[in-house]
């Protein structure tokens, strides 16, 4: 999920960031065997908002290595082939330890190391739904929880809701919010998140845009 990529531009702020046009090593790590991301857990159909059919493919790949830590990749495809990957890595406490963007349209690469804003409320596309299910107590009790989403190099402040079966993710700034609407993801059975509504990191004809996603999940959570 990484899905903030139409906020203003980028900035290189205190949690540092990269950003270059693509090498021939991201290049060649966007086109990389997808098996090679490890176990496949789901797959979405993304439908862009205005679009009649659907027009990219998300696919969720997981590695649990031995000491704990959890490598969550989502790969998005255009005709079958990748245009965006994205990667994170976690400690075993949700802790995001580093992040990677390779977006092929928009030819660029972003990278996140920690450092002093690392923490489990720290989130990034593929380690959004993790975090809403870690939160689900909370939720169902009626409290708000807040987040801060990393994209492109900045943080932006959101706040989780739940109404029903639905998470609803709210920018907390008021100027955020006018460029991205509120996002909702929507729960099924074991509590796994089977669509989604917003936006989404790859680019539609050329522009950023909100999608309507829906997951087949073909094994657990993780």
């Amino acid at each position: 999920m990484k899905c903030l990529s139409a906020l203003f531009f980028v900035v290189c702020g205190v949690v540092g960031c990269g950003h270059v046009p693509l090498t021939p090593e991201q290049t060649s790590r966007l086109a990389a065997p997808v098996a090679s991301h490890g176990e496949l857990i789901s797959v979405g159909t993304v439908t862009p908002e205005g679009s009649t059919a659907p027009v990219f493919r998300y696919e969720r790949r997981v590695v649990e290595r031995p000491n704990g830590e959890r490598v969550s990749t989502h790969i998005t495809f255009a005709d079958n082939t990748p245009v965006v990957l994205q990667q994170a890595t976690q400690a075993g406490d949700g802790r995001l330890i580093a992040f990677d963007e390779v977006h092929g349209q928009r030819g660029e690469a972003h990278h996140f190391d920690g450092g002093e804003r690392r923490g489990a409320d720290l989130v990034v596309g593929p380690t959004l739904f993790r975090f809403v299910r870690t939160h689900l107590r909370e939720l169902r009790a009626g409290q708000a929880v807040p987040l801060e989403f990393w994209d492109r190099g900045r943080t932006y402040g959101f706040e989780l809701t739940l109404h029903g079966d639905t998470v609803r993710m709210r920018a907390t700034s008021f100027f955020v919010a006018l460029a991205i609407a509120p996002m909702a993801l929507r729960l099924g059975p074991d509590d796994q998140v089977v669509a989604f509504r917003g936006r989404v990191p790859p680019l539609h004809e050329g522009d950023a845009t909100d999608a309507d996603v829906t997951y087949v999940h073909l094994a657990p959570f993780r």
